[in-house]
């Protein structure tokens, strides 16, 4: 995967593959107390960044509903929307309200599996369908 292209940032960088993220319990947000929050959102709360053996380098911060993103180097913030009963997989979608020109302003959508400490991440280009 070419990582060098700016242009495509974000979904480059996370839609070709899996992108795995860890975090720590110390990393975990205040906002997973929000009663407004559903579950699902709570569930994924805080700062998760890539495994060791990534070759990425990607930190997610969930903040109530809304995501801030770093994929090497380019920064991304959006609104998040999850559907954990989808089948087969859960989706979250991420409504991009900052970020290169090419992405505000649509949606990238994703699947994702919470196991534990690791989140595991397909997303598509922005404004694409769903892996």
């Amino acid at each position: 995967m070419n990582m060098t292209n700016r242009l495509m940032g974000f979904a480059l960088a996370c839609g070709l593959g899996l992108l795995t993220l860890a975090a720590g319990v110390a990393t975990r947000s205040a906002a997973a107390d929000d009663s407004a929050i559903s579950p699902a959102i709570k569930a994924i709360q805080g700062i998760w960044v890539t495994s060791e053996n990534d070759t990425l380098d990607a930190k997610w911060a969930f903040k109530g509903e809304i995501l801030e993103t770093s994929v090497n180097g380019t920064e991304y913030i959006g609104k998040i929307k999850i559907d954990d009963k989808a089948k087969p997989h859960p989706t979250l979608d991420v409504a991009i309200s900052d970020g290169p020109e090419e992405s505000k302003g649509k949606t990238a959508k994703a699947i994702y599996k919470l196991d534990g400490e690791k989140l595991v991440i397909s997303v598509s280009m922005p404004g694409h369908d769903r892996p």
